[in-house]
């Protein structure tokens, strides 16, 4: 169920950040933030799917 959930989020967080008409999220202009944020995307799809495949072993 934890797995299902972080991928989803992971999804919908990716789906947030998209830009829109050209032009990047408002976000996106932190400097700290355009760097965190694939992060976070990348290691929530990841420990998602990881804990979907232990769930299903």
């Amino acid at each position: 169920m934890t797995g299902a959930l972080l991928v989803f989020l992971s999804g919908a967080l990716l789906w947030f950040f998209l830009p829109r008409n050209g032009e990047p999220h408002r976000l996106m202009a932190i400097p700290f933030v355009d760097a965190a944020v694939p992060l976070v995307i990348i290691i929530g799809f990841a420990t998602g799917l990881t804990l979907l495949a232990e769930q299903l072993l």
